[in-house]
């Protein structure tokens, strides 16, 4: 996964809660007191697509994907729920599933990376050009 440096401290730290849950939500069954803690990541886009179309907990359809504010809420449960390494693999399978049309998943991976782009505004990176070939030289060689 790529790193940034950020000019912001990549953990910072907030508010003691109490009766919260693990993402801050109110829970009356949460007991301990709980310290609410930003972290600062940056991801890729196929890191996104493969935690939004391949992390095992997520089953997003259609209309989730539809929705910006679920989109984003998913991603939030992936990252926390997986490790570096893991969101290195998913981001393999993204990006195998979407360079070819041919893979089972790839319509599912199309529709993931499409939300990503829309909501996110990050798109996959595009090939480096290649350059153009002057058939006129050969023609003369």
């Amino acid at each position: 996964m790529h790193a940034s440096l950020t000019a912001q401290p990549s953990l910072t730290t907030d508010v003691v809660e109490e009766n919260v849950s693990l993402f801050g939500e109110a829970d009356s069954y949460e007991t301990e007191p709980r310290l609410s803690v930003r972290v600062t990541l940056s991801l890729r886009f196929f890191d996104m697509v493969g935690l939004l179309a391949f992390h095992p907990s997520m089953m997003l359809t259609t209309s989730d994907l539809q929705r910006s504010d679920a989109l984003a809420e998913a991603l939030r449960f992936t990252i926390v729920d997986a490790d570096a390494s893991q969101i290195e693999g998913y981001a393999e399978l993204a990006r195998t599933a979407l360079s070819s049309p041919r893979q089972p998943v790839y319509a599912y991976a199309k529709l993931v990376a499409e939300a990503v782009t829309r909501t996110f505004g990050i798109t996959a990176p595009q090939p480096p050009a290649v350059p153009a070939v002057n058939t006129r030289l050969f023609a003369a060689a």
